[in-house]
């Protein structure tokens, strides 16, 4: 009796542990987002994530006020900023996802809304803003 009830403790302690089970080590890669989807943090390949867009407006402005004109931000303010916090300021999750093998950054793209054409682009480096790219927005 003793025996079976040990192994029926096993049992619910491996399940336990099982649903209670983290990260697998690829969620959010280092920019801390939640990875919902399902994304290959090192592939250089492009993988489509959200279908909403903002406004060219919006994304001018990321570009022009929120990130204060800059183009590369090591020693600024800026620097700190994280995925989510621009997430948050645009509104919407990126269009696109890629790793920047050269830059050795994650690189998100943010197309316009009804102009595929024009798209800000922000890389991020240990989770921290590092560069952007506005491309057809001002």
């Amino acid at each position: 009796m003793k025996k079976f009830l040990v192994l029926m403790i096993s049992i619910v302690m491996v399940f336990t542990l099982t649903a209670c089970g983290g990260d697998n080590g690829n969620n959010g890669g280092s920019t801390g987002n939640s990875n919902s989807y399902n994304l290959d943090m090192k592939s250089t390949e492009a993988q489509p994530m959200s279908k909403d867009r903002a406004s060219a407006d919006v994304l001018r402005e990321t570009a022009q006020t929120y990130f204060g004109g800059l183009n590369y931000f090591e020693g600024t303010e800026q620097a700190n900023l994280t995925y989510d916090d621009v997430k948050g300021h645009i509104g919407v999750d990126a269009s696109e996802y890629r790793y920047d093998e050269n830059r050795q950054a994650e690189l998100y793209i943010w197309y316009a809304k009804g102009d595929d054409e024009a798209s800000l682009n922000v890389w991020f480096i240990n989770g921290k803003l590092d560069a952007c790219g506005a491309i057809n927005l001002i």
